[in-house]
């Protein structure tokens, strides 16, 4: 007799080692809705979207599709309504209608493609098809797969399906290898919607194997994606999972905190019998923290729910209700709900919670005083109880060793599709070797050619920037002495040429007064005038600072002052114009050349002349050395003359100039001043 007392005395700590378990089993046989994308990608943008829909608002679906004809748009876009339909039923905790939905596109005789037919596999198996069912029709779709190009979406769907017809049917350890397979199969980008459904099962799996941390890592993974996509249902019912898996762990405060969350997201309307599950897992937690008089109420409401809809959880419910009442003392009152509940033991068998009934049978019996029925009670749940650890335990290893296996069966996939990849890399290697062979040489000609070609443009470039002023963009004085030797010659003509030394009048006091960013306008403006108005075979150099150069080549004095009174004339537009307030004038010397005559010989000549312009007041030209050579059939060609001996003051006058007619073939060396 001390020997039974000490038993009775030593299992009290029996219900909180086991609740947990019991309750997460529970749950796992029958469950909230999975609240998941569909498994396939819908063939088109809008279908995609109402699939989504069933996560974030399933009654509004539901209530958009309602009596949706079949062949509205094409049978194929009614199979995918439908099976949209399936997953919102199925986030509403409705599998009955979840099945109903995906035979009525099965039996319509409607078309069904094949990710359509894998779709309706997985939604399926996620709400009781039979694991004989389910392994038919995915040996099916498998052979299908096998004729056609390889998907493994589709391969990692149907394992998922698989999987969960598995893992409702109890057998974990075959669930664990075909989850864990498709888990890693879809953990690339484009794959998410499978890979999200094979976490959230393996999650569930792990967490009945006793891996718990495990089992929570991963439906975090889950609780990251439904937030990032903001599937507000489908976000409730993985916090609901979390807090299912805290439970089962003894973390009761962590779990309730699950439950809170979810039950703020859950549609409670939509869905009573999620929400008394919600209520039902609340309550136990409320009871492990000792919060009875929270915890009552909920398990009552979960218990009218169960009843009202005949789901077997309703004797969870009054199980939890009975401890309440123990532990609050009403020890009639547990026995009697014991007492009911334990009459039919088939009802408490489905749900692995008959150990717990006879063992908390036994401590109200032991409370009232009924020592031999609380001996019989507890010898009861011993024997149900090493039953059912030793079920746990084969299942637990089973698993593990399954696990196991997916880890080394996945990791020689891995290493087969390395050798293989490695045997093609090779093939591939030495067909590029030839190919490298044969255009090596034409690579290696084309760099030549580039080589050569890059170095003549770079000599130019440079010869570009050389004989350029950086300024104005005229040829610089340099170029103009490199290019002496063909300036003032060319095959083919021998008349003179013509050249004109121009200098900027008063430059530096344009400098003084408006600064030297003024002056450099000046100059720029000046040059593009000079250069609008040179011919194509005319030269344009600036010759330092504000002097510029036209080389007329093969043209008369003549022409060359006509161009500069007409440079003259546009002053006023092309250059004033652009530099508001500024004045320009300029002087020039204008000379003739001879064939083989030196530059500096020539330039001399035009610098005295425009040396004389200078003195004589500025905004002028002035001429010496000029020689006018005209063909026969040319008009005679009149220019200013200044008398002999005429003084400077009698030159300014305009009775000063007089005319002189060069006839063909005649050539002097005059003295000349030209004014306007």
């Amino acid at each position: 007799m001390l020997a039974n007392s000490r038993l009775l005395e030593d299992h009290g700590s029996f219900w909180r080692r086991s609740a947990g378990a019991v309750l997460l089993l529970l749950t796992c046989v029958l469950g909230l809705g999975e609240a998941r994308a569909g498994c396939m990608r819908a063939p088109t943008p809008g279908l995609q979207t109402l699939a989504d829909e069933a996560g974030r608002d399933p009654p509004a679906l539901l209530l958009s599709t309602k009596g949706d004809p079949l062949r509205t748009d094409g049978d194929l876009a009614w199979g995918w309504r439908m099976a949209a339909r399936a997953e919102a039923y199925d986030t509403l905790s409705q599998p009955a209608n979840a099945r109903s939905t995906v035979l009525q596109v099965t039996e319509a005789g409607a078309t069904v493609d094949l990710p359509l037919r894998v779709e309706l596999l997985a939604r399926a198996a996620m709400n009781g098809l039979t694991v004989e069912e389910v392994e038919r029709i995915a040996s099916s779709l498998a052979s299908v797969l096998d004729r056609t190009a390889p998907d493994i979406v589709s391969i990692a769907c149907l394992q998922i399906a698989r999987g969960e017809a598995r893992r409702l049917s109890g057998a974990p350890e075959r669930a664990v290898s075909l989850l864990a397979s498709a888990y890693r199969l879809t953990k690339r980008p484009g794959r998410e919607l499978p890979h999200v459904i094979a976490t959230e099962k393996l999650a569930r799996v792990l967490n009945a194997a006793g891996d718990h941390l495990q089992a929570i890592a991963l439906i975090e993974e889950v609780i990251a994606w439904d937030t990032t996509h903001d599937r507000k249902v489908a976000l409730a019912n993985d916090l609901y999972f979390r807090g299912l898996f805290n439970l089962s762990r003894g973390a009761y405060a962590a779990a309730l905190a699950d439950f809170d969350l979810s039950r703020m997201r859950s549609p409670r309307v939509s869905d009573p019998v999620g929400s008394a599950y919600l209520d039902l897992q609340t309550c136990a937690a409320l009871i492990e923290l000792h919060r009875l008089l929270a915890a009552k109420p909920l398990c009552r409401q979960a218990q009218l729910v169960f009843d009202a809809w005949q789901e077997p959880a309703s004797a969870q419910a009054q199980l939890l209700r009975a401890k309440m009442e123990w532990i609050s003392g009403r020890h009639a009152r547990a026995l009697e709900l014991l007492d009911q509940l334990l009459e039919d033991a088939d009802r408490l068998s489905s749900f692995a919670s008959a150990p717990q009934a006879y063992r908390l049978r036994a401590d109200v019996n032991r409370a009232m005083g009924r020592t031999e029925s609380a001996y019989r009670d507890l010898e009861r749940s011993v024997r149900l109880d090493e039953r059912r650890s030793a079920y746990e335990r084969t299942r637990q290893t089973a698993v593990l060793r399954a696990s196991f296996e997916a880890d080394r069966s996945a990791a020689r996939t891995e290493e087969l599709a390395r050798s293989l990849r490695f045997a093609r890399e090779r093939e591939s290697e030495q067909a590029q070797r030839y190919r490298q062979l044969a255009w090596s040489a034409a690579l290696g000609l084309l760099m030549l050619g580039t080589m050569l070609i890059m170095g003549v443009s770079h000599r130019r470039k440079l010869s570009r920037v050389a004989d350029t002023d950086p300024l104005t963009g005229l040829l610089n004085r340099r170029c103009l002495i490199g290019r002496e030797r063909n300036l003032f010659h060319r095959e083919g003509f021998s008349a003179a040429s013509t050249v004109a030394l121009l200098d900027i009048d008063h430059f530096k006091a344009i400098n003084d007064a408006y600064g030297h960013n003024v002056g450099d306008e000046v100059l720029k403006h000046f040059a593009a005038l000079l250069a609008s108005s040179a011919g194509k075979e005319d030269v344009v150099a600036r010759w330092g600072g504000e002097e510029f150069v036209l080389v007329f080549r093969h043209r008369p004095a003549a022409h060359a002052l006509g161009v500069l009174e007409e440079i003259r004339s546009r002053l006023l537009e092309q250059v004033e114009a652009k530099v508001a307030g500024v004045q320009v004038r300029f002087s020039a010397g204008v000379t003739s050349s001879t064939d083989g005559e030196p530059l500096h010989t020539v330039i001399a000549r035009a610098d005295r002349a425009l040396y004389r312009a200078k003195e004589l007041g500025r905004d002028r030209i002035e001429v010496e050395g000029v020689t006018e050579h005209t063909s026969s059939d040319s008009p005679p060609a009149t220019i200013g003359l200044a008398p002999a001996g005429a003084s400077i003051a009698e030159s300014h006058g305009p009775a000063a100039t007089s005319s002189l007619v060069l006839t063909p073939g005649e050539a002097r060396l005059v003295q000349l001043s030209y004014e306007d």
